[in-house]
């Protein structure tokens, strides 16, 4: 009985995801229609040529009407024809796809970092509330909290990359390292290329994740079954790194799981400021060189990210939470 409620839950977030994800694809294309000029125009960009633009009308059915034309588009986009991309004289999934792993290999893993992090930050400055570490621990939280990523990045790369050379300015790889290097050489130069753009990304997120432990543990450890632990003789860092612990993973997954959806939003200005070669470079060339198709498709890159990791968010915390869990499996 309980494994056909999980799976029914399963069902039901998944088709809340695809209902998401298509209800973007008609907003965009909402938004592709009431825009100024032609429709075909913006699709295939400022230097098509006629040929091309009248091309684009027949295939994506802009001759017809709007919905025809919007059943036309959704389908094209579902079978992964997102457009051709002008300035990469290539399709734009296959544009996209080749940026996204550099784009999910900064975010996934400034996210882990902050993660672990934060919590750890969020626990020991909320197991003494109102002390002068969880003060000034809260000081610091409130400080990274408040830095602007573009501001921090700049100041690292002047820092630690101009004044104290330890570190690259940008890119992701060394030219020379990229033609000649062996394996092992390249891996270690990505991950020295990592440093600042992780640094900068995860002190960020740590801060939210700390936030939101600090607030959840603050509250559990004044709930009567805490009292009742302590009243058991339960240690108390049993008390504070497993019952308090698992009531805050719940938020924080909820968190990471709008945060990870927002890859673009998150990686716009550090990819930017480092030169990073992922997702948010491409959207800013994409914006610089007025290439519409390149745009479009990385905003419907974004819907799709936001409902896959809720989706996932969700069923990790129907395993975590116990309200979820018993209604779930009872």
């Amino acid at each position: 009985m309980g494994l056909s409620k999980f799976l029914l839950y399963v069902l039901q977030r998944l088709f809340f995801s695809i209902t998401i994800i298509i209800m973007i694809m008609i907003l965009i294309f909402i938004l592709i229609n009431v825009a100024h000029g032609d429709p075909a125009e913006l699709l295939a960009g400022e230097a098509a040529s006629p040929q091309y633009i009248e091309t684009i009308r027949k295939a994506y059915g802009l001759d017809k009407p709007p919905l025809e034309r919007m059943i036309i588009y959704i389908y094209n986009l579902l079978k992964g024809d997102w457009g051709y991309s002008i300035t990469y004289q290539a399709p734009v999934i296959i544009v996209i796809l080749q940026r996204l792993p550099q784009t999910l290999l900064l975010v996934g893993v400034s996210l882990i970092i902050a993660i672990f992090i934060g919590i750890g930050v969020g626990i020991i400055s909320a197991s003494k509330p109102n002390s002068l570490l969880d003060m000034t621990l809260n000081t610091l939280i409130l400080g990274a909290y408040s830095l602007p990523v573009f501001w921090l990045g700049l100041i690292l790369i002047m820092i630690l990359s101009l004044q104290i050379p330890l570190f690259p300015t940008g890119g992701i790889i060394d030219v020379s390292v990229a033609i000649s290097g062996n394996i092992i050489d390249k891996i270690l130069n990505i991950l020295w290329h990592m440093v600042l753009p992780i640094f900068t990304l995860s002190i960020i997120y740590m801060a939210t994740y700390a936030r939101v432990t600090r607030s959840v543990v603050m509250d559990v450890m004044k709930s009567n079954f805490i009292k009742a632990a302590i009243a058991r003789g339960v240690p108390y860092k049993r008390i504070l790194y497993v019952y308090a612990l698992k009531n805050a993973l719940i938020p924080v997954i909820a968190v990471a799981g709008a945060q990870f959806g927002l890859v673009v939003a998150g990686a716009v200005l550090t990819e930017t400021v480092y030169s990073w070669p992922g997702i948010g470079t491409l959207l800013v060339q994409a914006v610089n060189y007025r290439d519409y198709p390149l745009v479009i498709g990385v905003l419907i890159l974004v819907g799709i990210s936001v409902a896959i990791s809720n989706f996932v968010a969700d069923l990790l915390m129907a395993r975590i939470d116990p309200r979820i869990k018993s209604r779930l499996m009872g």
